[in-house]
């Protein structure tokens, strides 16, 4: 590995410590070094809080005069509301180069930072381990592109795809380590959806067990209202945190929720349903980046055939449920085999028995 690789690698490893906790904002570590040695390193901590390379540059001091900077995401060139441009403070620091994986796809950036370092006379180098990066930086790439939440779905399957019985009981079909393994996501994601049916059958808390600080949004398709005032999912959570799509609901139970602090969005329904495209857009609005599907196989076929997830993760253990279980994946409407979904960037681990599986959803 080539020095500038290895300290980009560094920035990468910085920058994924936060990892749960930036959203809206991109992982971004930064590693300064001078005289080949490192005299200074950073990462952005949480929304809010400084960026990456203005807290490896008050490390570094007047040391950074003629230092090599480097950072997995462009510098930003633009004023918000809590952090001054990185730029600026880069070229007050008379930082001799900048090494970077990524530009930054938020068009307020896009080239813009490093242009203007350019023109400040800061050496540039771009494209260090761009894809390493990319990946680092999936959800908030979606963001900027799409203007849409990034979506993950996670079950934990038989051999043969099933998820449950068909009376409902499924606990348990995968490991208690790849249960705790699981446990990554929630931290990652901003939010977890699912369905009225997972609240009915399961009466799930959906906490984030493994970071007790992490703000998980809870999010709940519900179509007529069913779901009772003492699940448990509002026990632990604070109210504005919960989200309950609905096409109609008891008005008394709606008071009561609203009371309560629950945000409860009228949806419009497709076929039935509850519109999947509407929900996104609302969370997006409403500052959620990226959403971790838990729901069963209704509502991850219903994803899945509008062609919002992103991306899968499916703990699979030796056992075989056959036909007394019930499917993860319903009728998706393929009439050949050249329009089945496939998943790519495939990534496999073991955990004790069983086997995750995980990679990005190709859509034909």
């Amino acid at each position: 590995m080539e020095q500038d690789e290895k300290y980009i690698k560094s920035a990468l490893d910085l920058a994924e410590k936060a990892a749960g906790h930036t959203s809206p904002n991109p992982l971004v570590g930064c590693v300064i070094v001078k005289n080949n040695k490192i005299i200074a390193t950073g990462y952005h901590k949480k929304a809010g809080m400084p960026h990456a390379e203005a807290e490896a540059l008050k490390k570094a001091g007047e040391k950074a005069r003629g230092a090599t900077l480097y950072v997995n995401l462009e510098p930003c060139c633009h004023f918000n509301k809590k952090t001054p441009p990185c730029v600026n403070a880069i070229i007050k620091a008379k930082v001799k180069k900048v090494v970077v994986s990524m530009k930054d796809p938020n068009p307020k950036v896009n080239g813009k930072g490093l242009s203007i370092l350019k023109k400040a006379g800061v050496q540039i180098k771009a494209g260090v381990l761009k894809q390493e990066a990319e990946e680092l930086n999936r959800v908030f790439i979606k963001n900027m592109t799409r203007r849409l939440p990034y979506v993950i779905i996670k079950a934990g399957l038989s051999l043969d795809g099933k998820i449950a019985l068909k009376n409902k009981k499924s606990k348990w079909i995968t490991s208690k380590a790849s249960r705790q393994h699981s446990q990554y996501l929630r931290k990652f994601c901003d939010a977890i959806l699912v369905g009225i049916n997972t609240i009915l059958v399961d009466n799930p808390h959906l906490d984030c067990r493994i970071d007790k600080e992490k703000r998980l949004k809870k999010i709940v398709l519900d179509t007529t209202g069913r779901i009772p005032i003492n699940a448990n999912i509002f026990k632990y959570a604070r109210p504005e945190d919960i989200y309950i799509f609905n096409y109609k609901m008891n008005k008394k139970k709606q008071e009561i929720l609203k009371k309560r602090g629950v945000i409860i969005i009228k949806s419009p329904l497709e076929n039935g349903k509850i519109k999947e495209i509407f929900v996104m857009k609302k969370l997006f609005e409403s500052g959620i980046m990226s959403i971790l599907i838990e729901g069963g196989s209704k509502i991850t076929t219903s994803f899945l055939c509008k062609k919002i997830v992103d991306e899968a993760w499916l703990y699979i253990a030796p056992k075989i449920i056959g036909a007394d279980g019930l499917h993860y994946f319903g009728e998706l409407g393929f009439k050949n085999i050249s329009q089945i979904f496939s998943l790519k960037n495939i990534l496999m681990e073991k955990i004790n028995e069983d086997v995750l599986l995980k990679g990005k959803v190709v859509y034909k």
